[in-house]
């Protein structure tokens, strides 16, 4: 590792609490050097995470002890690395389910950091990298096989178009639904056809799509507003897949219900099916880049705050802005400094090997207000 303009601390947003965004403050702690398997990363931009808001109110299904630093999601630059690690210094690089990322700087794990391609930039990969360990999860929970169709909910979102992306490179034909010109987004991302469900009839629609069949799939992050609608999308013995709930928990699951549908499958996906480990982060975020330099997958931020702002940009994000809220730690200059903390800067990531869809949205009552896509 060189020494050579290496940063001594940093500055960290932290939950001192649980509660709402009130409970943010900015602290500033000693940084370790990077040891065996990590580097050190000056964050450009952190991407918030409806994780992170769970997280922060004590109802995630995992738990932290407080306080403790906040953000999952970010991109930057490597600074330094340790012993052996072979990702040299100024390599642009972003990540998920590292703990503390909305900070100046972050220790990571080289396993969980995925090289920026060239022309993809530092906010691209902040908005991306979570969005794209969810849809490579969800791919591999349900595998569909080529050529058989698909149905995705809220297409344009972050989520979403990747989700759109990563089946059409599969050779699955996908029906994207989404709303009005957001309709554009699902299609450039890949989708065989678009449904404006703000227009049309979603039903009648997937059938004509899917030669009256309907469908072998369908994703949906909505939950309550759209679950009967979903069942009657699929083809006999299909499967949807919720991963969110963004409109209200599910209903209740009658079986019999399923069987009179087409003895069709429900599954939620969710933090247990361990299908994410940590050396796949790498990997898995590397194919949604790569898709993101071959068509249009990463919408316009919906805003963009510096550090000492943290508390106003978790605001943006709990009031359902669409698109993806940025902290720029060092965009602006900081007016709250915090207190010096004397614990030093310690390495955590999420459990991926029981966390395959870090910060899916769930629970949330200010989900309701965003868009469905």
């Amino acid at each position: 590792m060189t020494n050579e303009r290496v940063p001594t601390r940093r500055r960290v947003a932290r939950a001192t609490r649980a509660g709402g965004p009130e409970v943010l403050a900015i602290a500033v702690e000693d940084l370790r050097p990077p040891t065996v398997g990590e580097a050190l990363v000056r964050v450009e931009a952190a991407g918030l995470n409806h994780v992170d808001s769970l997280a922060r109110s004590g109802t995630y299904s995992i738990r932290f002890a407080f306080p403790f630093d906040v953000g999952v999601e970010g991109a930057g630059t490597v600074v330094a690395a340790g012993p052996g690690v072979a990702v040299p210094p100024g390599t642009r690089v972003c990540w998920t389910a590292v703990v503390g990322s909305c900070a100046t700087y972050v220790i990571a794990p080289v396993q969980m950091l995925a090289e920026l391609p060239e022309g993809v930039s530092v906010e691209a990969g902040a908005s991306l990298a979570h969005a794209g360990i969810t849809a490579a999860g969800l791919i591999r929970h349900c595998p569909i096989p080529e050529g058989q169709s698909a149905v995705v909910w809220g297409a344009a979102g972050a989520v979403g178009r990747l989700l759109v992306a990563f089946l059409a490179a599969r050779g699955v034909p996908v029906i994207g639904i989404a709303s009005g010109a957001r309709t554009n987004a699902a299609r450039a991302a890949g989708a065989a056809h678009v449904v404006d469900r703000s227009i049309d009839d979603v039903v009648e629609n997937v059938r004509r799509h899917t030669g009256g069949r309907g469908a072998s799939a369908v994703f949906d992050p909505v939950g309550a507003a759209t679950y009967e609608t979903s069942l009657r999308l699929l083809a006999p013995r299909g499967c949807l897949v919720n991963y969110g709930q963004l409109s209200g928990a599910l209903p209740h699951v009658d079986l019999g219900r399923l069987m009179e549908a087409g003895s069709i499958f429900v599954t939620k996906y969710g933090p247990r099916a361990g299908l994410v480990r940590p050396e796949h982060v790498a990997t898995f975020i590397s194919e949604a880049l790569a898709l993101a330099t071959t068509r249009p997958l990463v919408g316009d931020a919906a805003a963009r705050f510096p550090l000492n702002r943290v508390a106003d940009a978790y605001r943006a994000l709990d009031s359902g802005v669409p698109g993806k809220v940025l902290v720029l730690p060092h965009g602006a200059p900081d007016s709250a400094h915090g207190a010096r903390d004397s614990r030093g800067s310690q390495t955590r990531s999420l459990p991926l090997g029981s966390q395959s869809c870090i910060g899916l949205p769930s629970g949330s009552e200010s989900l309701a207000k965003r868009p469905f896509g």
